[in-house]
């Protein structure tokens, strides 16, 4: 038979506190500036700019990098005694 892990309490305010932090992140992004001096800054996705684009690149790195830490703290928080 196969063992169902539950979640406890602690490991699902993880899971929410990773899934708020990844969507605030798809709501501010970093966007990359094109003008004198590329520079990065955040604003609001619907914010549309002619000067500056979404760094993908950035906005992924940081959504695996909250994931990994989010991954990390769920895996410790895991209860253990049955």
């Amino acid at each position: 038979m196969i063992s169902e892990d539950k979640m406890n309490g602690k490991q699902k305010k993880v899971l929410i506190v990773v899934a708020v932090i990844v969507f605030g992140l798809l709501l501010f992004p970093p966007r990359l500036h094109h003008m004198l001096h590329p520079h990065t800054t955040y604003d609001w996705v619907w914010n549309v700019d002619v000067f500056s684009n979404i760094d993908a690149g950035l906005l992924i790195t940081q959504w695996i990098g909250v994931l990994i830490v989010g991954g990390i703290a769920y895996l410790l928080l895991k209860d253990t005694t049955n």
